[in-house]
C-alpha cells in the first residue's frame, strides 16, 4: 500500500522534464509545477469520484495500457527518464471518462487560477491523467486499495485543487488549510510509514 501517495506521484517527474516543459510550453517553472501540481490532484478527485463504479473505474485502467504513453514512457530510479508527448491526445479519453463535460472548464480554471496559458493547462491536464493512470496501471494496485490512499489523504488533495475546481466537483463547503499544516502532515504521516512499514 502507498503510504503517501500524492508524494510518491510528485516524486516521479523530476527537474530535468520540468525544464523541458518549459522550453516547450514556454511557461515559468513556478507556474508549471502548480499548474502539474493541480492536475494530478484534480485527478485524483476525479478518480475517487467515480471509484463506486467499478466497470467504469476499471474500463478507465485498462484504457491506458494500450497508449503509446504507456509502452513508450521510461522510468530510473521511480522517476521518468524518457517521455512520449503522445499524452497530448491520448490523455482526452479517460479525461472524458473521467470528468465528461466538465473537462474544458477544469482545464479553463487551471489555466486562470494558476496563471498558466490555455493552451499548456490542457496539455498538462492530458499529462497529469496519464501519469496518474500509469502509475496505478504499474503498481497493479486495485480500486479497494486506492479508494482507501485517496479517502486517507483527501482533504490534502483538495487542498492542492484550485478553488473554482473544487466547487465544480461538489466541493464548494471544503474548509482549506494552510501549506504549512499539510507540510507537518506530509512527514508525520511519511515518518510513521517508515516506522510501521505501512
Amino acid at each position: 500500500m502507498t503510504p503517501i501517495l500524492l508524494l510518491q506521484l510528485r516524486s516521479i517527474i523530476t527537474s530535468p522534464l520540468i525544464s523541458i516543459f518549459c522550453k516547450k510550453f514556454e511557461e515559468n517553472e513556478l507556474l508549471l509545477k502548480k499548474s502539474i501540481d493541480a492536475g494530478i490532484c484534480t485527478v485524483l478527485i476525479g478518480l475517487e469520484n467515480l471509484m463506486d463504479n467499478t466497470i467504469l473505474y476499471d474500463k478507465i485502467i485498462d484504457s491506458i495500457t494500450h497508449t503509446e504513453f504507456y509502452k513508450t514512457t521510461e522510468f530510473e530510479n521511480g522517476k521518468i527518464s524518457s517521455i512520449n508527448y503522445s499524452f497530448e491526445e491520448e490523455g482526452f479519453a479517460p479525461l472524458n471518462m473521467i470528468f465528461s463535460a466538465k473537462k474544458g472548464r477544469i482545464s479553463e480554471m487551471i489555466s486562470n487560477e494558476v496563471g498558466v496559458k490555455s493552451g499548456t493547462s490542457g496539455a498538462i491536464l492530458n499529462f497529469a491523467v496519464m501519469l496518474v493512470l500509469l502509475h496505478f496501471a504499474n503498481e497493479k494496485q486495485k480500486s479497494v486499495i486506492i479508494r482507501d490512499d485517496l479517502n486517507s489523504q483527501k482533504k490534502l488533495i483538495l487542498n492542492n485543487v484550485p478553488e473554482g475546481i473544487r466547487v465544480l466537483l461538489g466541493y464548494s463547503n471544503f474548509e482549506y488549510e494552510g501549506a504549512y499544516s499539510n507540510t507537518e502532515t506530509l512527514v508525520k504521516t511519511n515518518f510513521l510509514s517508515k516506522i510501521f512499514k505501512l
